[in-house]
């Protein structure tokens, strides 16, 4: 009889900690991530980006601007019609963020412990953080590097991630996602996460954040942890630490595939079957080859991908003759 009753002990015991491994499975893996990858500024944007970012995002371009469309006419090409302008502001309205390169750095000074002069940690670096029209940080020679990471979102490397991801609508299934996320934090740590509103570009928009960690509860909900750019630890309000504090900082994925995630304004993303890409850092962190080197002339490039708006707004750009380009993968605010 004593051991029938061990042997019932023994199994309730084994059913609570079960049940205690997966709550503990869907709570926030990392409680300082927001503290540690965060910055002391809110996403900012530009309205045009110069030659020097330009030479310094990719690998091989002249550094001085002057006879390059002589003697880099391709890189030359790229840089008026797909980076100058179309980049940061391609409607000419106060440009759209620069949420991917500001992600991106702290990724590369939290693996480093510095990079490009820049240390950990990353929230003692201060600027505006005002929640409309920031104006980024106050030292100009991070705002500089802030735009160099985030033109590596068009290098030749992102462009086959965004391509490779999108196959077989791979980027509209939150189970692809989620096992890339898990690799890429597994082997490397923090990545990437790039989202859109639409499967449609033209009708929605992107944004980046820093993914860092993945769990899963008892009935097969996922949550993907993020860092937002758009929302500060340094900030102690509700919306800002409040919303890290409150374990809100995630994008929620359901077993059927389906995923969903709440920007800063309210607006629940994505409306219409929205693109969700894994970016590890290994693949983007460090200066990649112009695009042109795929063989496609820009305005095939371009046509590969698509803008997007810091707000939700979508971006479009257009050739010389006018006419709408649509992207399939997106370039992030």
């Amino acid at each position: 009889m004593k051991t029938v009753q061990g042997v019932r002990r023994l199994l309730m015991l084994g059913g609570v900690l079960m049940v205690a491994g997966v709550i503990a499975q869907a709570q926030n893996p990392d409680t300082s991530a927001a503290r540690k990858y965060g910055w002391g500024f809110r996403n900012f944007a530009d309205t045009l980006f110069t030659w020097d970012i330009y030479s310094h995002t990719f690998f091989g371009v002249p550094v001085d601007p002057d006879g390059t469309w002589w003697s880099a006419t391709f890189d030359k090409l790229f840089y008026e019609q797909a980076f100058r302008k179309t980049l940061p502001d391609p409607d000419n309205d106060g440009g759209i963020g620069n949420c991917y390169g500001i992600s991106l750095l702290s990724l590369m000074v939290n693996r480093f412990g510095g990079y490009y002069g820049y240390c950990a940690p990353t929230i003692g670096y201060r600027g505006d953080t005002a929640s409309s029209k920031a104006k980024g940080p106050d030292d100009p020679g991070l705002r500089r590097l802030i735009n160099i990471m985030h033109g590596r979102q068009l290098s030749l490397a992102s462009i086959e991630t965004y391509l490779d991801q999108a196959q077989f609508g791979h980027s509209q299934n939150a189970n692809f996602g989620l096992t890339l996320a898990r690799q890429a934090i597994g082997k490397e740590g923090p990545c990437i996460i790039s989202i859109t509103k639409t499967t449609n570009p033209v009708s929605g928009g992107g944004h980046s954040l820093i993914a860092y960690g993945v769990t899963t509860d008892g009935s097969g909900h996922s949550k993907i942890w993020v860092v937002d750019p758009n929302r500060l630890w340094a900030v102690p309000s509700p919306g800002d630490r409040g919303w890290y504090q409150g374990d809100s900082n995630y994008v929620a994925c359901d077993p059927g595939g389906a995923w969903h995630f709440t920007m800063k304004g309210g607006d629940v993303w994505p409306q219409s079957g929205g693109h969700l890409i894994i970016i590890p850092i290994s693949l983007i962190g460090t200066p990649g080859r112009v695009p042109s080197s795929l063989g496609l002339s820009v305005s095939e490039l371009l046509g590969k991908v698509f803008l997007s708006g810091a707000t939700g707004r979508d971006k479009k750009s257009q050739d010389n003759a006018g006419k709408d380009r649509t992207r399939d993968v997106g370039i992030q605010d």
